[in-house]
């Protein structure tokens, strides 16, 4: 019976820059996960809301030379001061025709929008009783609604706009009469209802991700910490991409306000898809190596490059396109190519550090008889026995990562 030697640390096929940067990893591991983690922190703490500095109008995404875009900036001339063709329009209905006191009560909204406790920002509004010559546009024929119609100083979609119609509908909520129905529409709100489906998008896709990564990951590994390092990196990564994300349209870059839906989807599955090949690749090297550190360098050398001609490739896609007339490949292809960078530094970097740190422990309770090299400190971690692996459910030849 013929025992597996492993190569030595410095043999030609791992000399390369991906078993350098390994080795590096390897030897400060505990170093690389405080400066991911450190990183994450800082950048979270400074960077803006995702929503004050994306773009949520749905007129950015249309082409530079769109009829409606040049039809509008027409009108912006011709009517600099008009106030009232985005604003949002409260629709008071009654099942039968509105009663006298619907009619008080219209009467008082419109003293509260202009009064002192309204919104800073509402700057004008218009109704039957205010403008009665606007009142057969404002007031239906048969007596069963009327409108009323708030300008405001900021442009839809901006956060303090979605803010003003917030106020404006939970100010209605809480004074409206029985049987009076009160609802607050037009540009203005039709922003607030999108930045809230968004927001609502994004919490629902977070959670369905991660509970898919864990089903995954604990179907394929068959342990319940193998999950945790892919969970870990791809967790740090999205957090710094994000705030980089979100830092680079405060400066000004274009950034649509759904690229955190995609975001979210994109880290989590290109971060678990690299860290897959990487846990393969080193769960099979384990066998053959009695060192974490020789056996991750080793992993690093073959895996390495080819995680980073995949990402390389989705880097280039996303990122040309930002020359897109299409506003909505143009406000997400380059945040998206940001996203996919930081990804590929965490799995080329994070990921590394933890399998150095965790070795065998790694795949537990599978055992290996190795011991985790970390920082220069390790110990025996096994029995010198290796306990036999059940199938893995995704390729991992020995010529193949």
């Amino acid at each position: 019976m013929t025992t597996s030697h492993p190569r030595p640390l410095d043999s030609p096929n791992i000399r390369s820059g991906w078993g350098r940067l390994a080795s590096f990893v390897a030897g400060h591991a505990k170093a690389t996960i405080l400066l991911w983690v450190t990183l994450a922190a800082f950048l979270t703490a400074v960077a803006p809301q995702f929503a004050d500095v994306t773009v949520q109008d749905q007129s950015a995404f249309l082409g530079r030379g769109a009829p409606s875009l040049a039809a509008a900036e027409r009108i912006k001339e011709l009517w600099p001061r008009e106030e009232f063709n985005e604003a949002a329009i409260v629709v008071l209905s009654r099942r039968g025709r509105l009663q006298d006191r619907d009619r008080q009560y219209a009467r008082r909204l419109e003293s509260w929008l202009n009064g002192p406790r309204a919104p800073r920002n509402v700057s004008v509004t218009v109704s039957p009783f205010s403008r009665p010559q606007f009142r057969d546009i404002l007031v239906a024929r048969n007596g069963r609604a009327m409108l009323v119609v708030v300008g405001f100083t900021t442009a839809p979609f901006e956060p303090a706009t979605n803010e003003a119609v917030a106020r404006i509908r939970q100010h209605v909520g809480s004074s409206q009469r029985r049987g009076l129905s009160v609802h607050v529409t037009g540009t203005a709100g039709i922003g607030l209802d999108q930045d809230t489906a968004i927001d609502r998008a994004v919490h629902r896709t977070t959670i369905i991700t991660l509970v898919l990564v864990i089903v995954i990951l604990l179907w394929v590994f068959r342990s319940p910490v193998a999950p945790l390092v892919p969970l870990m990196t791809i967790g740090l990564a999205y957090l710094v991409a994000r705030s980089v994300v979100a830092l680079l349209a405060e400066a000004g870059l274009e950034v649509s306000s759904i690229v955190e839906t995609f975001m979210v989807v994109f880290v989590f599955g290109a971060g678990t898809d690299y860290c897959l090949f990487i846990l393969a690749r080193f769960r099979e090297e384990l066998g053959h190596r009695p060192e974490p550190r020789r056996t991750l360098v080793v992993t690093m050398t073959v895996v390495g490059a080819v995680i980073a001609s995949s990402a390389a490739t989705v880097i280039a896609a996303f990122a040309t396109q930002g020359i897109a007339d299409f506003g909505m490949f143009r406000t997400t292809g380059p945040a998206l190519a940001v996203a996919t960078v930081v990804t590929l530094l965490a799995g080329q970097t994070l990921t590394p550090a933890f399998l150095s740190l965790l070795g065998g422990r790694t795949f537990w309770p599978h055992r290996f008889g190795v011991k985790a090299v970390g920082d220069g400190e390790g110990g025996p971690l096994a029995t010198p026995k290796e306990e036999e692996f059940p199938a893995m459910p995704v390729g991992s030849s020995r010529g193949s990562p």
